[in-house]
C-alpha cells in the first residue's frame, strides 16, 4: 500500500478510556497504532454483521406462531380411508406402447 492510499483517523479518549486502551494493547502485544487499527476494523465488521434480532429474521417465527390455531382441523384422511373408498377394477395397468417405436 503506497502512502497515497493511507488515510489517517484521529480520536480523543478521556484518561480512563486511554488507560484501558493502552492496557488492552499491552496485553495483546500491540502498539497503540496497531491496537487502534484492529479496533476500528473489528467495529466495522461487527456493524456489518446481520443483527439476529432484526425483524427480517424474526418475522417468519411470528408468522408461524400466528398462522395456525392450537387445534387445526383438516380433511386429510389416512390410507385405510382411501383404500376403503376404492371401487375401481383390481386389474393391473400397463403403459401404452411407445408411439415413437411404431413404424
Amino acid at each position: 500500500m503506497s502512502s497515497n492510499d493511507t488515510k489517517y483517523v484521529q480520536t480523543e479518549l478521556n484518561e480512563d478510556e486511554y488507560e484501558r486502551f493502552r492496557e488492552f494493547a499491552r496485553e495483546h502485544g500491540l502498539s497503540l497504532k496497531e491496537a487502534g487499527h484492529e479496533a476500528v476494523i473489528e467495529w466495522i465488521e461487527r456493524q456489518q454483521r446481520p443483527d439476529p434480532n432484526d425483524r427480517a429474521f424474526t418475522v417468519l417465527d411470528e408468522l408461524e406462531a400466528d398462522s395456525l390455531p392450537e387445534s387445526s382441523e383438516t380433511d386429510a384422511r389416512d390410507e385405510d380411508d382411501l383404500v376403503d373408498e376404492w371401487h375401481g377394477s383390481d386389474k393391473s395397468f400397463t403403459l401404452a406402447d411407445d408411439p415413437s417405436a411404431q413404424s
